[in-house]
């Protein structure tokens, strides 16, 4: 399905989404309960509640991929949903359950004027599910190559508990001959992907993938500290991820990264309120700002941010947007506002330097 471009319409119908979202769940999963009595026999009591948490979920990201003008956010949210759904033994048949019972609550209780893309979008993922299951994501960690070598043996000591361990064999690593630039981009973060694959495949708990992030964030501030730097080149970065975003190990890893180039970094974290971040510009006088954003459900404050500072900085801020967020759609970036795009570390050093003028990174 085509994109649209973002439109006051858009904006209208996906904010009355997101306010409603709650409501509209409500009415799809008690729908799913009319329609399939034997569901609360299949998943238990609370059956009604789970599946209007879930869907509560699905009606956010349906908003803000009708706000971006963009299917794939929706589409591409209820294929992971799919693979999930199929490691953890649920049948194909109760998701899509649940989006024909969202399409007919929001064909019912819609404004007519609001009611196109939406009701478009949901068809879209309910096409999507008449294609074959997609295979589980394969990992991309290789055994036969050294730092991959390397990322899995700090993931299996972290999960066996020894936490210590992990740490010092990749700060070792990171400051004897690999790198700590090539520890964050080769090992850090591919084992925190792999980690995240793990999860959704349903092989390890949420408990598991917390021990893992939090092991990872230690060995960052242990590597960061140690390692060596170069001369302080006169440029300020703020990063931040924006309010409701609550990962923040890739933002983590390129303010290190900006740090150990010679920049000023103000690390401001995960969930920011967006109201905050002109005035802290303005304080830091900073030249960059990094905006990191995870969900499709974000992308919305990404734009405000930046309409937000573009309106109340006197003093021009360049801005750089990253995160998976971004990752459905090549142009994304450009639809919040935003002066560039990092999907990696190295491209956020690189983009980061041209935007500021700097020769390189």
């Amino acid at each position: 399905m085509a994109r649209t471009q973002p439109s006051h319409g858009n904006a209208f119908a996906g904010d009355l989404l997101e306010r409603s979202a709650s409501g509209y769940a409500g009415f799809a999963a008690a729908l799913m309960l009319d329609r399939d009595p034997g569901l609360r026999d299949r998943q238990g009591p609370d059956v009604l509640v789970a599946w209007r948490s879930h869907l509560t979920q699905r009606v956010l990201e349906l908003a803000a991929a009708v706000v971006a003008g963009e299917p794939r956010l929706f589409t591409g949210r209820v294929t992971w949903s799919r693979k999930a759904f199929k490691a953890r033994g649920q049948d194909d048949l109760d998701l899509r359950n649940s989006l024909q019972a969202l399409r007919n609550v929001l064909a019912e209780q819609l404004p007519k004027h609001a009611l196109g893309l939406p009701v478009d979008y949901v068809d879209a993922a309910l096409a999507s599910l008449a294609s074959p299951a997609p295979a589980p994501d394969a990992s991309e960690l290789d055994p036969k190559r050294p730092a991959d070598r390397l990322a899995l043996n700090y993931l299996q000591k972290i999960l066996e508990g020894n936490v210590a361990e992990a740490i010092g064999v990749v700060t070792a690593a990171a400051l004897n001959g690999l790198g700590p630039r090539a520890a964050y981009t080769d090992v850090l973060l591919p084992a925190q992907r792999e980690v995240g694959r793990l999860w959704h495949a349903g092989e390890i708990s949420i408990a598991e993938e917390h021990m893992v992030t939090a092991a990872t964030q230690r060995t960052m501030a242990v590597v960061a500290t140690q390692a060596p730097r170069q001369p302080a080149n006169g440029r300020t970065v703020v990063v931040a991820a924006v309010s409701g975003n609550v990962h923040d190990v890739g933002l983590r890893a390129a303010a290190d990264m900006y740090q150990l180039a010679g920049w000023r970094v103000i690390f401001v974290g995960s969930d920011i309120p967006m109201q905050d971040l002109p005035t802290m510009l303005a304080f830091f006088e900073a030249d960059l700002l990094m905006l990191g954003a995870t969900l499709g459900t974000h992308i919305s404050r990404v734009g405000q941010a930046i309409r937000s500072i573009r309106e109340r900085c006197e003093r021009p801020v360049r801005v750089i947007v990253g995160g998976a967020a971004f990752d459905e759609a090549a142009d994304l970036w450009e639809k919040v506002g935003s002066d560039g795009y990092a999907p990696t570390i190295d491209s956020a050093l690189e983009v980061g330097a041209r935007l500021v003028g700097l020769g390189g990174a």
